[in-house]
């Protein structure tokens, strides 16, 4: 007799299985793949052993440095033995500023809240289970979704969970970092579902959750009144933000989708895991240009648009700037180390976070490198 609760049981284990082998790539040591932020006169970085620095955006001299103490809170799932890309006290999500406070969701489960001024943590927060999407912050309130499958609300006056909103609890794993909007909170979950919840309450806007084919991970995209987002089953979709309800399905791609979307002047900008970055109409789900772009290498890092041109960095190190319309190809650069990492945009600069620990900055519209600097102690 065909047992629908076994065969969901068995494609979840296959999904965390080829999940695992596709985001670690072997156990190579202790790597996140946090992003960056800029807010006032400094930068704000994650580094791939777990510290958090603020420098200065025209050099990248430090600022000030912060790391967490040390914990003997290791392992989990997706953690190596002896230390791999998965561990505690790894970032893999970008930082936040807000009211002059940076934050920062790491895999042992913690939201650090740390002064921008100084580097001195003010709070944190153990959500009791690894943090592997970035945070959202919304009239004083910080959203984080965790592997547990839990969404917290966290009062940032007090590092205390938020009154009358007691964690959301989904089906799987939350590896998309919540996005808010209006009062609603939008978000996925490997359950292959996508929520919107009142952001006071906790309570579900939508009569049911959204349901794609695969798992979500990646953030989700508003734009006026529809919610833009790819998953693992090689699918993007667009979604009334207001009911849930399915306006397109775009299915062209050969593999998952993984980073976040960006949208500018009508059109939905997309990196997939088969390589290719595609420009998808907002309105329709068409193809807007002739063809996607090929990256050469997987996409997992979020792009970034710096003028007219759209920044794209492929997995194993190939950064590339495309003209917005065409997609045509203006500039490549070769960092030969892997991005995983969100790119950041700021003032026409793009910064990449790279595995190697570096710091790398480009001019978004010729992509001539800037600086580069280690991130290491």
């Amino acid at each position: 007799m065909f047992d629908i609760k076994l065969t969901r049981s068995k494609k979840a284990i296959i999904i965390a299985v080829v999940l695992a082998a596709l985001v670690l790539s072997g156990c190579i040591g202790p790597r996140g793949w946090p992003g960056i932020v800029a807010d006032g006169d400094a930068l704000f970085a994650g580094t791939m052993d777990g510290r958090v620095l603020a420098l200065n955006p025209d050099s990248g001299s430090r600022l000030w440095e912060w790391k967490p103490k040390k914990d003997d809170k290791a392992g989990g799932f997706l953690a190596c033995g002896g230390g791999g890309q998965f561990r505690a006290g790894m970032f893999y999500g970008p930082p936040v500023v807000a009211n002059g406070v940076v934050y920062m969701g790491a895999y042992d489960g913690k939201v650090y809240a740390i002064d921008t001024a100084s580097g001195f943590e003010e709070w944190n927060y153990d959500a009791g289970s690894s943090i592997v999407g970035g945070v959202a912050v919304a009239d004083g309130t910080l959203f984080v979704g965790t592997s547990g499958g839990e969404l917290h609300a966290i009062d940032i006056n007090t590092g205390q969970s938020k009154q009358g909103f007691l964690p959301f609890q989904t089906g799987d794993k939350i590896w998309s970092t919540p996005v808010v909007r209006d009062g609603t909170v939008y978000f996925g979950s490997l359950d292959q579902k996508l929520y919107a919840i009142d952001a006071e309450t906790g309570a579900l806007k939508w009569n049911e959750p959204f349901e794609a084919g695969g798992g979500i991970a990646s953030s989700p995209l508003i734009v006026g009144s529809m919610v833009y987002f790819g998953a693992f089953d090689n699918k993007f979709y667009a979604v009334d933000a207001d009911t849930g309800g399915e306006k397109w399905v775009f299915e062209e791609a050969g593999n998952w989708f993984w980073a976040e979307a960006l949208y500018d002047n009508g059109i939905i900008y997309a990196g997939s895991l088969d390589r290719n970055v595609y420009a998808i109409d907002a309105g329709s789900g068409a193809l807007a240009w002739s063809n996607p772009f090929d990256a050469g290498s997987q996409i997992k890092s979020s792009p970034v648009i710096s003028g007219d041109v759209l920044v794209v960095a492929a997995e194993e190190g190939k950064v590339y700037g495309l003209d917005l319309e065409s997609g045509e190809e203006r500039w490549d650069f070769d960092l030969e180390t892997k991005v995983l990492a969100s790119l950041f945009v700021s003032g026409g600069k793009v910064y990449v976070n790279a595995q190697d620990n570096r710091l790398y900055t480009f001019d978004g519209a010729t992509g001539q490198q800037d600086w580069s600097v280690t991130l290491s102690e």
